[in-house]
């Protein structure tokens, strides 16, 4: 309808939020829900990205210091490694591996820096686990175990090391990897990847 060449603006009341144009506090109230609640959500979607990650509960006096082993680029390792047999292993006495995570990103980096991530290692099994043999698969990447063997309940750590400057890898997105072998008779081989996007 036209007024002296004006549209007449007809006002539609909707009754909830002529409500919550009154009334202040609840407006308020309702604001700081939903902010609680986008934390929640954020918190949990971060929480769900980093879900491969196990969480080993150790104390400093869990880990293990005795019998240093270290990971280098030699795969000839690992043909000679003993994997055990698993039929003459009594599955309530073995060890058990746990591992922290099997993959890292570095993300974007420098191609001068080294980087280093360190790996928890446990033994949930009733015997000891061995780390029989271990390798990485390129030169530019060492491993070190601070023990080749665990006791039941005890943890060792594995610090990989990567030089991104060992070959010119600038621009490349590279991953590297430890691969060793175990007397977990479930579980013989294990590996661990880190990956980095090299400038």
């Amino acid at each position: 309808m036209l007024e002296k060449g004006h549209l007449a603006k007809k006002s539609i009341t909707i009754p909830l939020v002529s409500f919550l144009q009154r009334n202040r506090k609840l407006r308020i109230a309702i604001l700081v829900a939903a902010g609680l609640c986008a934390a929640i959500l954020i918190y949990t979607w971060f929480t769900l990205l980093r879900s491969d990650t196990r969480n080993i509960q150790y104390s400093p006096g869990d880990i293990v210091y005795s019998q240093p082993l270290q990971a280098v680029h030699d795969m000839s390792a690992l043909d000679a490694a003993v994997i055990p047999n698993i039929s003459t292993i009594n599955a309530d006495l073995a060890p058990g591996i746990v591992i922290s995570e099997h993959y890292y990103d570095f993300g974007e980096v420098n191609s001068s820096q080294v980087l280093t991530r360190t790996f928890v290692i446990a033994n949930r099994g009733q015997a000891l686990l061995v780390i029989q043999k271990a390798f990485t698969t390129c030169g530019c990447t060492v491993a070190d175990f601070t023990t080749a063997e665990i006791p039941p309940g005890k943890v060792a750590l594995m610090t990989i090391r990567f030089d991104p400057a060992f070959h010119d890898l600038r621009g490349a997105t590279v991953r590297r990897g430890v691969i060793f072998s175990t007397n977990d008779p479930k579980h013989p081989l294990q590996e661990v990847w880190v990956q980095a996007s090299v400038r």
